[in-house]
């Protein structure tokens, strides 16, 4: 072989290594957008949903390199924000979160617009919280047991709040109907605002209520809280009992929140936008801040999230039919 022949082929060769090179890494490179993004929260600011969309907003927007522009768009127990979510455009832009009343909505809503499973893009569960049992100071019952002995004594008296028609506080207060046989009135309001203050009013006597909201009226004396509805007490209130503890087994249930994007997204983008959201949940200092919320941290793969909605949904079903609850 001729020395130019020898060279020729050398560079030939080099060539084509190259191109594989460059080839490799560009399937290897993660999507990344180039445009804003926005991140559907599906209640007003301000409670814990919101600080979750936006302390994970802040983290992707710098983990992506674009903001990500925080939208509230609370009302219909969820389905707003969800159907707008679902009607944007599957390119990985639109992301939102949907949470617990998405259970309930499954069975409750007339003429659902979309389908609770496969019209989303599961992505993980982000968090969830636990549910106080509060009663105003003045009801005679420092106990559940005491509280279910009150309604058993006086049938119908004893009212109890909730953010609305099969939102997770109603759900908690028909379980606790239903394993007691307590004859429990449930007063539904239109956000836990209105309800906590008509029990700090004495107007209802109790609620189910997020531990986050409901903490700062337990410590000013405004409530008094009886029993938590997660699996263990928690170290903020550490002489509260487990509903479990109270007497009430099976009463366990959380509000709780996922990150979907719409269906028919691009999978390198679920890939990456999942893999950034993990990385927010592993981030000691977010679990440090969203701990004093009583927000516990769960990291999950698409199809774990996606049973995870199917096994709520069928819960809450059970639930919904067993305690007759009618949409409004």
């Amino acid at each position: 072989m001729g020395l130019r022949t020898f060279e020729h082929r050398a560079i030939t060769l080099a060539l084509c290594a190259l191109v594989s090179v460059l080839s490799g890494a560009a399937t290897a490179q993660e999507w990344a957008p180039t445009r804003p993004m926005r991140l559907i929260v599906p209640f007003p600011p301000g409670g814990t949903a919101d600080l979750l969309g936006r302390m994970l907003g802040q983290h992707l927007s710098e983990a992506l390199g674009q903001p990500v522009v925080i939208e509230n768009r609370g009302g219909a127990g969820t389905l707003i924000a969800t159907e707008m979510l679902i009607r944007s455009a599957p390119d990985g832009y639109t992301i939102g979160l949907i949470a617990s009343p998405h259970a309930s909505n499954a069975t409750l809503a007339k003429n659902l617009s979309f389908n609770p499973i496969t019209d989303i893009q599961p992505m993980t569960l982000v968090g969830r919280t636990s549910l106080l049992l509060v009663v105003h100071p003045g009801v005679k019952a420092n106990t559940v047991q005491e509280l279910v002995a009150l309604a058993k004594a006086a049938p119908g008296t004893i009212q109890y709040g909730s953010s609305g028609i099969g939102m997770g506080n109603q759900i908690a207060g028909e379980i606790l109907k239903l394993r007691t046989q307590a004859d429990l009135v449930h007063v539904p309001y239109r956000g836990g605002g209105p309800a906590m203050n008509d029990v700090v009013g004495g107007q209802i006597a109790m609620m189910f209520n997020a531990f986050a909201s409901t903490l700062p009226l337990v410590q000013a004396g405004k409530f008094r809280a009886l029993a938590i509805t997660g699996a263990k007490r928690s170290p903020i209130l550490p002489d509260v009992p487990t509903m479990a503890e109270a007497g009430v087994p099976d009463l366990e249930i959380y509000e709780w929140f996922g990150l979907v994007g719409p269906a028919g997204m691009p999978g390198e983008a679920t890939k990456r936008i999942h893999a950034e959201t993990i990385r927010f949940l592993q981030r000691a200092d977010v679990k440090t801040r969203l701990a004093q919320q009583d927000v516990e941290m769960i990291e999950q793969t698409p199809d774990q999230f996606r049973d995870f909605i199917a096994r709520e949904i069928e819960r809450y079903r059970d639930i919904i039919v067993r305690a007759n609850i009618q949409a409004q």
